[in-house]
């Protein structure tokens, strides 16, 4: 939005003549260069209108040249820059010519700014007029590019899971890229993934669209890439609008300029990703030092915020380990090789974050955020060895989740297989049930086959729950006995 201004006249001197017998007897070089000389303006630096002078002379010729005509004219018209692009440099040249002698003048202005508001405030305007255009009766994402897909679960605030057709995937969100909430913890990364889930969760349609410039998979080959609608609302964009998420990707993508343009206009909000306190996030370095079992019972006081943990390391499960204190234990999620987490040694870690996986109601403690450097992981002591808890499945609580347990003599009584993983559902000789989980990170000599139903078996692995049902993690094959 521009506005113009009215501002005096800056120059002395507004009109030149040569009628005058002594400017007769001067050469026509010397006459321009005298006008040329005599054109001054009284300040460089504006914010309004300004007047040009004028040459009354017919003889002659005057030319204007603005370097930027967007705002300052050749008849010097003034048009203020909004706050967001600041102030403009503008040069304004005139031209003198008369008979073969032509000479020309610069003026460097300055064209001040609207001022910034003191509080820029959020809107949805950009999500709001934006509509939904295109077809999706009668198509599926996978297949072609565009479909309505049911929620499955969120991640954080630029991943989910969606369903279609009975087939689960993961979808990164094109054109954001959110703080992280999960494999480590940045300030707004909770409250965008707690935006993200509010939207999905509670919309009537959730519409997927492929962008052919973006792909359809992600580098890494394991998450869709697609925009986001949500009963017919962007969710893409209303992320960044709300200041949950900067701009990211390309700008030729469907809707990768509009994402762009808010993100200029967001970021001089100051607010959430772009400078503002997050009152979720603890930003201490190391953190509060307990033990497991105090984490363990009283997880509230402790939830989103930094402590430092002490423990063995019973168990590794591709970068991430379970550690153990005494009877307790909790799983630290790792992406990434750990020269630390090595099965037996007794580490300090530091600066790790507590949360949920996959939220507080289904799913268990964990810790996250790991660093790898030296003040924040320390081994303690090595060799160490955790013996098991032999324990009944009906006597598996939450007080167990994270140590290592042992159950004996379990029956296979059905097992699901999918893409390097199964679940296995078994049952102990008094008829009680728990699975048995073989994920994705963990070793890949331990296969479906060698559980088919009615097998007998003994396991040992660190308990874990998902979707409200605990379940024993397969992460060795030396912890499997077949009977």
């Amino acid at each position: 939005m521009f506005r113009k201004l009215s501002l005096v006249l800056l120059s002395f001197l507004t009109v030149f003549t040569l009628s005058s017998c002594t400017e007769e007897s001067k050469t026509d070089s010397e006459l321009v260069r005298e006008i040329r000389d005599a054109i001054i303006f009284e300040s460089l630096t504006i914010d309004d209108d300004i007047s040009i002078p004028i040459i009354t002379d017919e003889d002659v010729v005057v030319t204007w040249v603005s370097s930027n005509p967007e705002y300052l004219t050749i008849e010097g018209e003034v048009i203020i820059p909004n706050y967001m692009v600041g102030n403009q440099t503008v040069d304004l040249t005139v031209t003198l010519q008369l008979g073969e002698s032509i000479v020309n003048k610069v003026f460097e202005f300055i064209i001040i700014s609207e001022e910034r508001p003191e509080i820029i405030e959020l809107n949805t305007n950009e999500t709001d007029n934006l509509t939904l255009d295109f077809a999706y009766a009668n198509t599926d994402f996978i297949a072609d590019g565009v479909g309505e897909v049911t929620l499955v679960s969120c991640v954080d605030g630029d991943t989910a899971f969606f369903t279609e057709g009975g087939e689960n995937f993961s979808v990164r969100f094109l054109g954001i890229n959110t703080p992280e909430s999960t494999a480590k913890f940045e300030p707004w990364g909770k409250p965008a993934s707690d935006y993200t889930c509010d939207k999905l969760e509670n919309a009537t349609t959730i519409v997927l669209r492929a962008d052919p410039t973006a792909g359809r998979m992600d580098s890494y080959g394991t998450r869709w890439l697609a925009w986001v609608w949500y009963d017919g609302r962007l969710l893409n964009l209303e992320l960044v609008e709300q200041a949950y998420s900067k701009a990211s990707g390309s700008m030729d993508t469907y809707y990768g300029n509009l994402i762009f343009q808010v993100n200029l206009r967001i970021q001089f909000s100051e607010r959430r990703v772009w400078g503002e306190i997050d009152p979720t996030f603890d930003y201490s370095l190391e953190g509060t030092q307990i033990t497991i079992q105090e984490l363990l019972t009283n997880p509230g006081e402790y939830y989103r915020t930094k402590v430092v943990l002490t423990g063995i390391v019973t168990r590794k499960l591709g970068g991430a380990v379970f550690i153990q204190q005494g009877d307790y234990g909790i799983y630290v999620y790792n992406r990434a090789w750990a020269p630390h987490l090595v099965i037996g040694n007794e580490i300090r870690i530091s600066g790790v974050t507590v949360t949920y996986y996959p939220d507080e109601e289904s799913g268990a403690l964990q810790v996250s955020g790991y660093s790898v450097r030296t003040e924040y992981s320390e081994v303690l002591s090595s060799g160490n060895i955790v013996t098991p808890k032999t324990v009944l499945v009906s006597e598996i609580t939450n007080s167990h989740v994270g140590s290592l347990l042992k159950l004996e003599n379990l029956i296979v009584i059905s097992i699901i297989e999918g893409d390097d993983s199964f679940t296995i559902t078994a049952e102990d000789s008094l008829g009680n049930t728990i699975t048995i989980r073989k994920d994705a990170d963990s070793p890949n000599d331990i296969l479906a086959s060698m559980f088919p139903k009615g097998t007998v078996f003994t396991v040992v692995g660190p308990l874990s729950r998902y979707n409200s049902n605990y379940q024993l993690m397969l992460t060795s094959l030396d912890d499997i006995i077949i009977e």
